[in-house]
Order: C-alpha cells, then structure tokens, then sequence
C-alpha cells in the first residue's frame, strides 16, 4: 500500500474521531453537571478533571509510545476503549450523582472540601477516555511518520483534520443529534464513530506493515546532526508550548464572555462560538503542515508568529466596535453570529493552530522520537490550556474584566516572542531573515500594545449591548456595572423628573431581573400565593435570587422561621445592594436567611432538608445549561424535597417559549404534581403551582391574613393584588385542563433537554396557546368546577372571587401589551371604576403605575407645575375615585402645548379625552359637551373628509362609547 493510501484512511479516521470526541466532551459536561452542580466551580473542576486525564494520556504516550511496535493497532484499543467508557459515562453521571447526594449533602456549605472532592471524582470517572484520548494524536503521528518523514507536515494535518471534526462534531451535536436523537441516542451515535475509527484503524493495522521502517533515532545518537545550536532550547521551546495553551483557552474564556454580551447565550450559539475557535485552529495546523513541508526549519519563525498572534488580539479587539454597529439588539441567528464572532476570534486562532505545529516541530529536534515530541507537545500544551482556562475565569475577568485581561493576554503572547527570540539570540549570533522578521513583528506589536483602545469596552462596546434597554426607555442609564466570577452584570435605571422608578438587571446583556411593578407582580406572587393557601408555612426555599423580589415577599413574612436562598453567583447577591441600599431593608440580612452559593439543583440534589414552600425563577430557558432547571427529573427532586402538604410555585415565561416548548415544561411540571396548576403572574409571566398532597382549604382568616398585614397589604396593593378574592382570579386551569392542553407533546426530560429550543410547530399552534390561556371566560368556568379549588378555597372566598375575572381580564388587556390590546381601554377602566374598588387595574390601562405615583406623592409643588406629573395624579385621583379633583389635574396636563399620553394614544386615551370623562363621572356632562368645541370639531371635519363623507364623521371608538354611555357627541358641536 503506498503512503497516500495509507494516509488517506488514517486521516479521515482521526477527522471522525475528533467528532466523537467533542460530542462525548460537550455530553460529559452536560451530564456531570447533573452529578456534581453547574456552579462555576463545579464545571471548571470538570474541566480540569478531564484536561487532567488527556494530560495524563499524553504522558504516557511520550513516555512509552515510542516502543510500541505496531501504534496503529494500540490506536484502534484507544478508540475502543473511549467509545466504550465514554458511551457509559453519559449514563452513569446521572446515577452517581444520586448515589453521592447523601455523602456530599453534609458538605454543601463547605466548598473548601466540596471542591476537592468534585475535582478527584471528575478526574477519576474522566480517566480512562480522556487518557485515551490523549495518547490518540501521539500514536498516529508514530505511525505516519514510518510513511512521510516529514514530522511537521504530519503533526499538523492530523492536529488539523482532528480539530476540523471537532467544529463538525459540536455543531451537528448542538444542531441536530440532542434534539433528534437524545442524550444517550447522541451518546451511542458519538461512540459507533468511535468504534469505526477503532475497526478501520485495525485493518490497516493488520493488513500493513505498521512497523516503523526506519525507527527515528534519538537527538542523542552517535553521527545526528543536533540542531539546538541554531535555536533556543528545549525548555524554552516548552515554556512556550505550555504558554501558548494557557494564552489560548485564557483568551477563549474571554471571548466567550464578551460575545454573549452582544449574543444570546443558547446552547447553539455557544456552539457556533466554540466551532469558530476550533476552525481557526484546524486551519492554522493544515496551514503549517503545508508551511513545513516545503520549509522543514519554519519553526525558526516562532518568535514572529507568537508576536502576530498578539497583535491580532488587539487589533481584533479594537476593530469589534465597529462590527457590532449595526448589529442588531441581542443576535440570535446562526449568521449573525459568525459575523461578528469570526473577525474577532478567527485570526488569533489560526494563528495558534501554526503555533502549535511549529513548537511540535521544534521539541521534535530535542527528543528520542516522534511519539515523545507529540506527547510532551500536547502535555505541556494541556496543562496551561487548563490553567490558562482556570486563570481567566477566576483571576483575570473577575479581578481586571475583560478589556485589560485581552490586553494582558496579548502582553503574553509577546511574551512568548521575546522568549523565543533571546533563545534564537543566544544560540545563534548571526543575522537570519526569521530573527530580522521577529524583530519587525516585535517593533509591531509594541506600537499596537502603545495603542491599545483602553476605554473602549464602557464608552462604546457597553453601550452597544444596552442599546435596545435605551431605545426602550429614553431615561434608562447605566448606574452599575460588575465583570463578575460567572457574568457581567448590569444594572439599568430607569427615571422619571431625574428619580428613579425601578432598576433593571442585565447578565450579559440578558435581561435577567427588574424591580418594575410587572416583575415585582408575578415575583412577588410567588410567596403570597402558597402563604395564602397553605395552613403554616415555616420554612421556604428560593431557588434564583435576581434582584430579590420573591426574597423580599418571604422576609416581609413574619410567619416563615427559615429561609434558604440559593445562587449560582456571589456577584449578583452583592449588587442587589442597588435596590436596597438601605440595610435593614435588604431581605438577605434577615436573620432568618441563608444563603448558598450553590446550583439550585445540585442544592436540593444533596440537602436532606425539606420545606413547606420551594420557588424559583431561574433564568429564561433559552439560555444554555438552564433547561436542566425545567425537566421532569428536576421537578422530581424537587418534589422530593417538599414537605407533606408542601408547595412548588415556579415561572413559566410563555413569551420565551414555542408552543411545542411551553407545553413540554407544562408535561414534565404534570408528570411530577398530580395536582399541577397554571396561574396569571404579569401578562406571559405565568406562574405553575403544584403541591405535595396539599390538604384545605384553610380558614378564611389564615387565607386573608396577609392583607391584614400592613407592610405586605401595601406592598399587594402596588401589584396589584389589593383584595383576597384577586387571588382566585388569577386561575387558568388545573391538571385536567393542563391534560387537555399538552395533549400528546412529549415532556421535558434530562435526556430530551433540546425541547426547551423547540421551534413551534406553527404560528397557529402558537396563537391557540395564547387564546387558551387567555380566555377569562373558560377559566371562570374552570375556576367553579376545579376540584383543586374545591380543595384549597375557602368556601365564600371561591364564590366572591368570580366577578374579579372581569377586572383581571382588564389587566391581562395591559400586561400582554398590544396583542391583546383592546380598541377602547376607557371601557375596561369604566367597568373597573365603577363595579369595584381596585385602583391598580385603572392606573395601569391609562399608563400610570405605582412606582410612578410614587414620585408624584414626592414631587415638590413647583414640580407638580410639570403636565406629565399633572397627568399622572389624574390618573390617580380617577383610580381613587375622587373626580372632580381629577378632571382638575387632567384639565392642566391637556392644557399643555405637547399633549400628554397615555397608553395607546390611537385609541383616544390622553389627556384631553381623560379630562372630558372625569366631567362626566363627577356630574359636569354639559360642561364636558360644550368643552368639546374647538380642536376636536376640527380633527372630526378632518377624519371624516379622509374618509369620504364629510356630511357624517367617523367616530373614534372612545368618542363612540362616550356618545352611547355619557350622550356626549363630538357631531353636535357642528350644529351649534
């Protein structure tokens, strides 16, 4: 067989091997953080854990792999033996974690013996593949090298189609295998690669002649022309290879957190990032491997190589601002992705894929054989790509954020050039063309670091990520920013007359969190749902701080004797100061508060603690890693944690879901809670309630005892929760309906997780759901009929909470904002008005809320002079039925010269018209007529000319209700 054909096989083997073995990577991950926690911690010693096994493998590669005879067929065992532990890996994670719960539970709170713990179970369950793994690449290079004598040109290819299989291996994976065929399906698919590669690798092993002809002698040997003289040592060439793998995952950690300030963090998208930094490698070795092919000594041009991939990390930098531009707010899509994530990335990493190839062909010159280059290669690279990945996730972003980590990082870079240059200098005096380009890229570099876009990240890259927060709302301003342990941490502030109304948390640009009356609403539900229902609630757990609203509803309790508060991130529990600035304000300082630093799942996994009240709001589900927060098995472990008649109240954000993903959480929400319920929070901010056989209904007294509560019958009051019978009207539907709903959709599981990225099945699918949960008039009916609410509500409470539906229908009109929009919202608020006492639902269908009456009730009395402070207070003064005094007001905020809007002004909801309706409430009807003279004469002749008929104008629908409810009719001005 000739060496093409020979080759051929082997390359195309290792391509299919590199596929498997990111597949494999990115499912161990995903499964050991079901075993060990997805904190920050735990995935970085799971990290380390497996860099630790393939460093172990390229030891023993360099070690002994030079005496095997016949490599090909050792690797052929390798592939075999990485698809065999790899494929049970994925199986047994799971397992394990639940076998070391009750070991690691007592631990929980003692990372300084957790972390150990999960390091050394991490890298002995990763031992045996991520060894094999690593002896893979040393092994075939032996082996080609018995048919090309050319060490770097076969380095780099098979360091090249390897890493090409990896873009093709976690693409296709994240794309299409999870959500085709399931984790453990993807896991099998991922493995019979490898056995393939295994048996292809045997028959060329069996049916060549695999022995190294012409075994490469050492450096050492009698006669061998050594060639250390002409550049650095060996330990030089080394401590490159190690920096050049620390520089590289150092600078991947980075990039991946500064794209998904621009980037939606799903799992597809970090999977386009990941593919970009790989394609760049595998380019770059293919790239040096023809490089030195033609020029055997290229490595003498190490040092300018080290220097340019520097300077491409600052260049790149610099230049991103003007790739993000014209971006759009948040980039979701596959090119919109590549777009702004090649340019930056790309360069740098074809850089270090030549690198790479050339510090292999430069050790090769300083060892016995090709297998011990290859293996000490990728040994020394290994270990500082896992403590460059450690360094940046835990030094460098937290400690100098990112700006100055890729300035730093670039410092390095040059680094490595000035090491290679002065070993270069040292060995060899005399003037060559690789020395003379080393010193030009060196003098390069040195201007582009003098250069350096220092401020760039907060007054241009920054404001890029927020900008669609500023288009929203013209006075939103950044008031905090954190580059944290896990996130970047934003806070938004949005004011009004220069105070603040409420604050908005962005992670990543993401957001995450706010303290709006809508968040506060169906956050805050979370507590006072269960608080009302359950006879004696004593201990709750929050799983999901955010800005502390659910926290702040269960501290303002007085009746809870515990409260745990579980987090993945430190940084965000300390910004939350914030919002509180005051101390004794803040719920985490109630001394009935415990925090954990901790993943909620693996939280609840390992304590054997149980509580009367578990609720959460993780983050929106599609963010990669949080669908294992919404799966059946999840739901289990969380049920397993409640109390007998204890509760689960969890979010449900309709408006990020498909119908296809909605339904799924819903089906493994059903699956667990026999008795599982759907709630209105704030519009598609939908809260699901099960229990563990709740028993009821309690005494009326226990269920309206908060209200009697002055701090929490206030706090109910701004959300809009003012009366006991508002709680029932909040109902969708019980399990039966939820039955109905799901239908046959298949349901969230640990093995099926790529579900939660569903696409809908079709817009009528989606807008079936919406109607579904929407109809006010079918959850009425459900509501009487339910046999949970025949369980659980108090007997006259279940009767007298039928006519809020009406004023709930109300707020659902605003909380959906325009695609429920009513064509006359005065309608609703007249109904409202007059049929009940509530105030929230009419300051918020005319565009006013509490946060906002707030700084009226502060305003100075020159400040009141503002007509948007005027308009405000009528609105207010109309919700407290007080009339007259707010036809006053309205009547100053329509005098203004801009008119005063709210709500939808094309419905005829603004000032002017506001004021015409107070004189009609307080009795002032023919007031109101005669002041209907002037602009509106005009604008009516105006309309109805537009129309064509000028002899009768079109009414606008509010005018209409006015004429049919008040007999005020615009029409008669002109017969005056």
């Amino acid at each position: 067989m000739t060496a093409l054909l020979y080759a051929a096989p082997l390359y195309t083997v290792f391509f299919a091997s590199g596929a498997s073995a990111l597949i494999l990577e990115t499912l161990w991950f995903r499964q050991a953080g079901l075993a060990l926690g997805n904190s920050v911690w735990a995935s970085s010693l799971v990290l380390s854990g497996f860099m630790g096994g393939l460093a172990l493998g390229n030891a023993v590669a360099a070690r002994y792999g030079g005496r095997l005879g016949n490599p090909v067929r050792a690797y052929a065992a390798a592939e075999a033996v990485i698809a065999i532990t790899g494929v049970g890996l994925v199986s047994l994670f799971p397992i394990l974690g639940v076998a070391l719960a009750p070991w690691f539970g007592p631990l929980i709170d003692l990372p300084w013996i957790l972390n150990p713990l999960r390091l050394f179970i991490a890298f002995l369950l990763l031992l045996i593949p991520s060894t094999a793994m690593g002896i893979t690449l040393p092994l075939l290079t032996k082996a080609l090298m018995g048919h090309d004598p050319h060490f770097g040109a076969v380095l780099g290819r098979l360091y090249g189609w390897n890493t090409l299989g990896a873009v093709v291996g976690v693409i296709v994976a994240e794309t299409y295998l999870v959500g085709a065929y399931g984790v453990r399906g993807t896991a099998l698919l991922a493995g019979t690669l490898n056995m393939l590669a295994a048996a292809v690798s045997l028959w060329i092993a069996t049916r060549t002649r695999t022995q190294d002809p012409s075994p490469s002698p050492s450096p050492d040997s009698p006669g061998v022309h050594r060639r250390t003289l002409r550049g650095p040592t060996a330990r030089q060439w080394l401590a490159a290879t190690f920096l050049s793998g620390f520089c590289l995952l150092a600078l991947e950690v980075v990039w991946f957190r500064f794209l998904v300030l621009f980037v939606k963090g799903h799992s597809v998208a970090l999977g386009l990032i990941l593919g970009i930094v790989l394609t760049g490698i595998a380019l770059g070795g293919l790239a040096a491997a023809s490089w030195l092919r033609v020029a055997p000594r290229a490595h003498r041009f190490a040092s300018p190589i080290a220097f340019s991939a520097g300077l491409l990390c600052v260049i790149s930098y610099a230049a991103f601002p003007l790739l993000i531009e014209s971006a759009p707010a948040l980039i979701i899509e596959p090119f919109g992705i590549l777009r702004i994530g090649a340019p930056l990335m790309l360069p740098v990493s074809c850089v270090s894929g030549i690198f790479f190839t050339l510090l292999g062909t430069a050790l090769r010159s300083h060892l016995a054989s090709e297998t011990e280059a290859a293996g000490v290669l990728t040994l020394a690279n290994t270990a500082g790509a896992a403590c460059g990945s450690l360094t940046a996730g835990f030094v460098l972003l937290p400690v100098l954020g990112m700006e100055r980590s890729f300035f730093l990082i670039a410092v390095l870079y040059g680094g490595i050039g000035v090491l290679l240059l002065v070993g270069a200098t040292h060995a060899s005096p005399l003037r060559s063309v690789s020395r003379v380009s080393a010193y030009a890229s060196a003098a390069v570099f040195l201007v582009s670091l003098a250069l350096f876009p220092f401020g760039a990240m907060e007054t241009r890259l920054l404001e890029a990520a927020v900008r669609p927060w500023r288009r929203a709302d013209a006075s939103a301003r950044v008031v905090a920013v954190r580059e944290g342990l896990t996130e970047t941490i934003i806070y938004f502030q949005r004011a009004m007359m220069g105070k603040p109304v409420s604050y908005a948390m962005l992670t990543n640009a993401f957001s995450m969190s706010a303290t709006g009356y809508g968040a506060r609403r169906y956050m805050k539900l979370y507590a006072y749902w269960p608080m009302a229902v359950h006879p004696s609630l004593k201990r709750a757990l929050l799983i999901g701080f955010g800005v502390g609203n659910t926290a702040k509803a269960l501290t303002d309790s007085k009746s809870l004797e515990t409260i745990d508060v579980v987090d993945l991130s430190r940084d965000i529990l300390q910004m939350s100061e914030v919002v509180y600035p005051d101390e004794a304000e803040h719920p985490l300082n109630d001394p009935r508060v415990r925090v954990h630093i901790e993943d909620g799942r693996y939280f609840l996994q390992t304590t054997d603690r149980r509580f009367d009240l578990i609720t959460g709001e993780p983050p929106p589900p599609g963010i990669a890693g949080v669908e294992h927060l919404y799966t059946r098995e999840y739901f289990q472990v969380m049920r397993g944690r409640l109390a007998e008649g204890g509760i689960v109240t969890y979010w449900l954000p309709l408006s990020d879901l498909t119908d296809v993903s909605a339904k799924a959480i819903l089906g493994a929400f059903c699956d667990v809670f026999e008795d599982c319920s759907l709630w209105n929070g704030s519009g598609t901010h939908l809260m699901m309630v099960g229990t563990r056989n709740a028993l009821g209904p309690v005494s009326e007294e226990a269920f309206t005892r908060q209200w009697s509560d002055p701090l929490v019958a206030a706090e109910m009051k701004r959300v809009g929760l003012e009366e006991p019978e508002q709680l029932g009207a909040l109902f969708i539907g019980d399990a039966d309906y939820l039955a109905r709903l799901i239908g046959s959709s298949a349901s969230l599981s640990d093995n099926d997780p790529k579900l939660i990225e569903a696409p809908r099945s079709s817009q009528e699918g989606l807008d079936q759901l919406f109607r579904s949960v929407t109809d006010i008039a079918a959850a009425t009916t459900r509501f009487q009929a339910s046999p949970l609410i025949q369980r659980l509500w108090p007997r006259r409470l279940l009767v007298e909470s039928l006519p809020y539906f009406e004023y709930q229908d109300a707020i659902n009109a605003h909380m959906y904002g325009n695609p429920l929009e009513r064509p006359n919202a005065i309608q609703e608020v007249h109904g409202v008005l007059t049929r009940s006492s509530l105030t929230a639902p009419v300051l918020w269908r005319l565009g006013s809320n509490a946060d906002i009456q707030r700084i009226v009730a502060e305003a100075r009395l020159e400040e009141l002079a503002d007509p948007v402070l005027q308009f405000h207070l009528g609105v207010r003064l109309l919700s407290e039925r007080k009339y007259p005094a707010a036809a006053e007001s309205l009547r100053r905020a329509a005098e203004a010269p801009q008119p005063v809007t709210a709500g939808a002004a094309s419905t005829g909801d603004n000032a002017y018209a506001l004021y015409i309706y107070a004189l009609c409430m307080s009795g002032q009807t023919a007031l109101a007529q005669e002041l209907i003279r002037g602009p509106w004469e005009q604008s009516l002749r105006d309309r109805a000319a537009s129309a064509g008929s000028p002899s009768e104008p079109v009414l606008p629908p509010f005018w209409l209700w006015m004429k049919e409810t008040f007999g005020v009719d615009p029409r008669l001005v002109g017969s005056r």
